[in-house]
């Protein structure tokens, strides 16, 4: 489920390198101290584009090493040939194609699965990585604009049930026969969060994007906070986005003579209704499913933005939100700690208290 959020201010945090002292064969101290070691400008911007997921990938990173852009390609490729349904040999693909039997895979497609679960049940439900039998019956992006029978969705509900997917000692997963799995509203947050890690120590900032699921890495050089955009859900261009929020948490913040703020780690991520879909017969068919019909999900919201440590969370709570409305999801991401901004069908905004902290500013 493909997630949008647009950002602003691609900036780095101050780095303080040092130099670092050499000995002359044999253990003796050399008359003239060496050069200074090479350090990084923490200005200097490398930025990068990818493909994995469907997904068009941009990476910016502000003082990084020389290696660091090709380790975080190679991170990318490594999970999407674990992850993607569609890789012949992935970890979800042999799940997928198992028929009942059990399956051995790798400890992080384990712990993925695992959390995939307990966002299940945290959503009640609205959330559910065994929706693929589901959206295998509608095509939003081939251009067919496929969608079920009656009849075929009715019969695919009952293989909606992530509590069926049994997962076992030593990585073992076991589901059952005619049930699939889909990891794309999630895999995107997870890759995230790992680049995310990969890339803390190694450059002085980063803005991550993965399709939309954004991770801000340390602060602007001055301290001050990322800016980050939310999409109007009638501008399908983006190009007059109706407010923003500061992606830092001020009680955060410090200071010091070489003016290094305390690094702060969050993701955004939009869901909405408005990123992929068909109209047939002057109706509009989007590409946010609702577990519990198999057709779009009917709601009052239009879109709903959340700000998290984890993006595989907010991944999975922005669509979740988008299911059960705003009533439910604006009490679901305040009992669960999670700022969240909605923006209903006719136009509404909406926060929940979470939210209000992080000094959203209306454009409208």
């Amino acid at each position: 489920m493909k997630k949008t959020a647009v950002l602003s201010g691609l900036m780095a945090l101050t780095l303080l390198l040092g130099g670092c002292s050499a000995q002359q064969a044999g253990g003796e101290t050399p008359t003239t101290p060496p050069a200074a070691a090479a350090t990084v400008d923490p200005a200097e911007k490398t930025t990068g584009v990818g493909f994995y997921f469907d997904t068009v990938v941009t990476i910016t990173l502000y003082g990084a090493d020389d290696t660091l852009m090709d380790d975080i390609w190679a991170a990318c490729k490594r999970y999407e040939n674990m992850l993607s349904k569609t890789v012949e040999g992935s970890d979800v693909s042999r799940i997928n194609n198992a028929h009942g039997q059990t399956v051995t895979v790798d400890a992080e497609t384990w712990n993925v699965l695992s959390e995939a679960k307990k966002l299940n049940r945290l959503t009640g439900g609205a959330f559910a990585i065994t929706i693929a039998p589901l959206t295998a019956q509608w095509d939003f992006t081939g251009g067919t604009n496929r969608m079920p029978t009656d009849e075929e969705r009715l019969a695919a509900l009952p293989l909606v049930d992530d509590e069926q997917l049994l997962l076992g000692e030593n990585n073992a997963v076991t589901l059952p026969a005619g049930m699939q799995i889909d990891l794309g509203g999630i895999a995107k947050g997870y890759i995230a969060d790992q680049v995310a890690a990969l890339v803390r120590g190694r450059c002085s900032g980063a803005m991550l994007n993965f399709g939309g699921n954004v991770y801000a890495v340390g602060t602007k050089p001055d301290g001050s906070a990322y800016r980050v955009g939310v999409q109007d859900p009638d501008d399908p261009n983006n190009s007059s986005p109706i407010g923003a929020f500061s992606l830092i948490d001020p009680s955060a913040v410090t200071s010091g003579p070489i003016g290094v703020v305390s690094v702060i780690d969050r993701s955004v991520v939009t869901s909405g209704i408005y990123e992929r879909g068909f109209t047939i017969d002057g109706v509009r068919y989007h590409h946010i499913l609702s577990p519990w019909t198999g057709l779009p999900s009917d709601s009052d919201l239009a879109s709903a933005t959340i700000i998290a440590e984890s993006s595989m969370d907010a991944d999975a709570l922005a669509t979740a939100c988008i299911v059960l409305g705003s009533e439910k999801a604006l009490q679901l991401t305040q009992e669960n700690g999670y700022p969240a901004l909605m923006i209903l069908r006719d136009g509404t905004v909406m926060m929940n208290d979470l939210m209000k902290q992080w000094g959203y500013t209306s454009l409208r």
